[in-house]
C-alpha cells in the first residue's frame, strides 16, 4: 500500500477502532470496579484513560518510513489505538492481567512485552518497563451502530506510576533516539530504573503492612456497612469521616466488639428507624459508622464525648434518640 491508500483506509476505519478501544475501556472497568472495591475506580486508576488513536503522520512515519521489515505495514501496526492504565502497585498490574487473559471476554490476546519474563531473561539490566498487550476484536462484534470486523487491533499497556513518570521523561529521547544518546546518560536512567525498581518493591511491602495493621478496623467498617445496610434498607455512604470515627476509638473497642456492637444493635433495633428519619438531613446518619456511634454513646458515654473527632451536633442527636443527658 502506498501513502495514499493507507490514509484513504485509515479514514475510513478510524471510528471502528476508536469504537473498539472505548468497549475494551468498558469491559475491563466493568470488572475492575468489583475488584477494587470499596476503593473507587477514580482512585485506583492514577492518569485518565484515553484511547488513543494514532495521528496520520505517526501512522505512515511508522508504515513507510521508519522500519522496512513490514510487508503489509498497515496489517500488521498493531497500536493504530491504544489504551493506557497506569495503577500504584506492581500487584495491581496483575489484577489487569487475570481481567485481560479471562476466557470469558470479547477479545483474543497476545502478550507482546512483559516486564517481569524480561527482567529474568536480562537480570543485570535495567531499562524501560511496562506490560503491553494486543488485543483483537472476536467475531460478531457491534458497538454503537458499528459492526467490527473480526481481528481490530488495540494495544493496551499498564504500567505503576513510577513506570509511568520513568516512560513519560526518557522513552521518546532514550529508546526512539533522534541522536546518538551518551553512555553516561544511559547509565544514569538506567540507575533510575533500579531505583524505581526497589521504590515499588517498598510501596509493595508498606501496602501490605498497612493492610495488616488495618485489618481489625477494616473488618469492624465493613460490618458496619453491611449492618446499616441491612436494617435501613439504605445505601451507607463511604466518606473519610467513617476512618475517622473508627480510628479515634479502635484502641478503647474490645476486641469482640462486632459481636457485642451486633447485640447491642439486635436489642435496640430501634436505632435503624432514627437513623432512616435523618437519612440525607444530618451527614453522620448518612454514614455507616452512626451505628457505632449509637453504641459507644451507650456503653461509654463520658469517654465517646472526650475522643469524638469530628462536628459534635449529630453526636448530641445520637445521645439524644438513647435518652442520654447531653
Amino acid at each position: 500500500m502506498n501513502e495514499q491508500e493507507i490514509l484513504e483506509r485509515w479514514e475510513r476505519e478510524k471510528p471502528l477502532y476508536e469504537a473498539w478501544a472505548k468497549h475494551i475501556g468498558q469491559e475491563i472497568e466493568r470488572r475492575l470496579v468489583p475488584a477494587v472495591a470499596p476503593a473507587l475506580l477514580e482512585h485506583f486508576l492514577k492518569v485518565p484513560v484515553v484511547p488513543r488513536l494514532k495521528s496520520n503522520a505517526s501512522l505512515i512515519d511508522k508504515a513507510l518510513h521508519r522500519s522496512k521489515s513490514y510487508k503489509n505495514p498497515y496489517e500488521e501496526i498493531t497500536d493504530k489505538v491504544g489504551v493506557r492504565y497506569v495503577v500504584l502497585l506492581a500487584s495491581h498490574i496483575k489484577l489487569f492481567c487475570q481481567i485481560i487473559e479471562s476466557p470469558e471476554v470479547s477479545w483474543t490476546y497476545s502478550k507482546d512485552r512483559d516486564y517481569e519474563e524480561e527482567r529474568l531473561l536480562r537480570p543485570l539490566e535495567f531499562s524501560y518497563q511496562s506490560i503491553h498487550y494486543v488485543l483483537r476484536s472476536k467475531h460478531g462484534l457491534s458497538m454503537g451502530g458499528l459492526s467490527l470486523p473480526e481481528g481490530l487491533a488495540c494495544e493496551v499497556q499498564i504500567r505503576t506510576l513510577l513506570q509511568h513518570a520513568h516512560c513519560e521523561l526518557t522513552h521518546d529521547t532514550l529508546y526512539k533516539p533522534k541522536t546518538t544518546v551518551k553512555p553516561s546518560v544511559k547509565r544514569t536512567v538506567a540507575k533510575s530504573m533500579a531505583l524505581i525498581e526497589v521504590t515499588d518493591e517498598f510501596f509493595e511491602q508498606a501496602m501490605k503492612d498497612l493492610a495488616a495493621a488495618g485489618k481489625r478496623q477494616r473488618e469492624l467498617l465493613e460490618y458496619l456497612s453491611m449492618a446499616y445496610r441491612k436494617g435501613t434498607g439504605l445505601e451507607p455512604g463511604q466518606e473519610y469521616s467513617n476512618q475517622l470515627v473508627a480510628d479515634a476509638f479502635m484502641e478503647l473497642l474490645p476486641q469482640d466488639a462486632i459481636d457485642r456492637i451486633e447485640a447491642f444493635l439486635a436489642k435496640k433495633n430501634y436505632i435503624f428507624d432514627k437513623v432512616r428519619e435523618q437519612k440525607g438531613g444530618r451527614h453522620l446518619f448518612n454514614q455507616p459508622v452512626v451505628l457505632l456511634a449509637y453504641f459507644l454513646a451507650d456503653t461509654m458515654p463520658a469517654q465517646t464525648r472526650e475522643n469524638w473527632p469530628i462536628g459534635s451536633d449529630d453526636l448530641d442527636k445520637v445521645f439524644s434518640d438513647l435518652g442520654c443527658a447531653s
